[in-house]
């Protein structure tokens, strides 16, 4: 019997049941992936985390020291030393604030999406069709 006698005389419930079959084995490895994926951008984030707070630690007795020197310097240049306080409270809250803002901005939710995942689904979706037609 050729190949092709061969094939049209499985039924189709049974070429039916293997593309079923089929699809539900990728959907299960599209599913490990995501997770493999999303483990992986949460450990990043995570670590980025810890490094930004540990380097955040250790700067700040240096930030202090440095603006109570800009304040110093204020004053020796002729700046009541209250208003040398306010001015440099000012600038360091705002470049705060603008650090804030940046790292709100990165953490959307787009940014821990599965970029890779969601194409592979695609992919494979495109070659479902394929075959189911």
């Amino acid at each position: 019997m050729s190949m092709s006698a061969r094939e049209s005389a499985r039924p189709l419930t049974s070429l039916f049941t293997d593309t079923i079959s089929d699809l539900t084995n990728l959907f299960q490895t599209e599913i490990r992936l995501v997770r493999a994926e999303m483990n992986e951008k949460i450990s990043r984030v995570a670590n980025s985390g810890a490094l930004i707070a540990a380097g955040a630690i250790v700067m700040l007795p240096a930030v202090f020291v440095l603006m109570l020197a800009i304040v110093r310097w204020l004053a020796v240049a002729g700046l009541p030393e209250q208003w040398g306080l306010t001015l440099v409270g000012l600038v360091v809250a705002a470049a705060g604030g603008g650090l804030v803002w940046k790292g709100i901005n990165n953490l959307k939710a787009s940014a821990l999406v599965p970029q890779r995942t969601i194409r592979q689904v695609r992919a494979d979706l495109a070659v479902a069709k394929e075959q189911v037609s």
